[in-house]
């Protein structure tokens, strides 16, 4: 039951902290919007881990194996999320006006980013068992997820919607 409230209180102090501003500012301004853009993340990646730091309650022998596999799962995972940023870039640039070839060639790099990020996930998940038990491995996950979902839902709402020619 602990778990469960802090995860919600978790989930609530993240989504605060989060806006659609970057993307906004991707598609307006490439320079100074990047910058933004980079700023932003920072501040996620500092406040997610420290989410995850208070959730995971490891003992110092488990953090000191912990937090570096948790860098590389991060920087990699950093990796996928500027491919992502630039496929949000191109959907939002092509939104009102796209084909049905576009949509479908939209649609098919979306599902083969979340496939890589899906096999990421269980690359580390391996890596992070070795250094920590299974139930803890399984509450990284969660609280993983969590932000994931927070993040997606922010960078989402400020998407356009495809096909959507009234909002030019």
């Amino acid at each position: 039951m602990r778990i469960a409230h802090s995860s919600w209180l978790v989930c609530l102090a993240l989504a605060g902290t989060v806006d659609a501003t970057p993307l906004e500012a991707q598609a307006g301004m490439p320079s100074s919007g990047q910058d933004e853009i980079e700023l932003t993340r920072a501040n996620i990646q500092t406040q997610r881990q420290e989410i995850v730091q208070s959730m995971m309650e490891l003992t110092p022998a488990q953090s000191e194996k912990f937090w570096p596999v948790y860098r590389e799962y991060r920087n990699e995972v950093a990796k996928l999320g500027d491919q992502r940023l630039e496929f949000m870039e191109r959907f939002a640039n092509q939104a009102s006006t796209m084909s049905d070839e576009q949509a479908k060639k939209l649609l098919d790099d979306w599902f083969k980013l979340r496939e890589r990020q899906l096999d990421l996930q269980k690359k580390y998940a391996g890596r992070f068992r070795k250094v920590l038990p299974g139930s803890k491995v399984a509450r990284f996950y969660q609280v993983e997820n969590a932000l994931d979902t927070i993040v997606s839902a922010n960078l989402q709402a400020a998407m356009p919607v495809a096909g959507d020619t009234t909002s030019q």
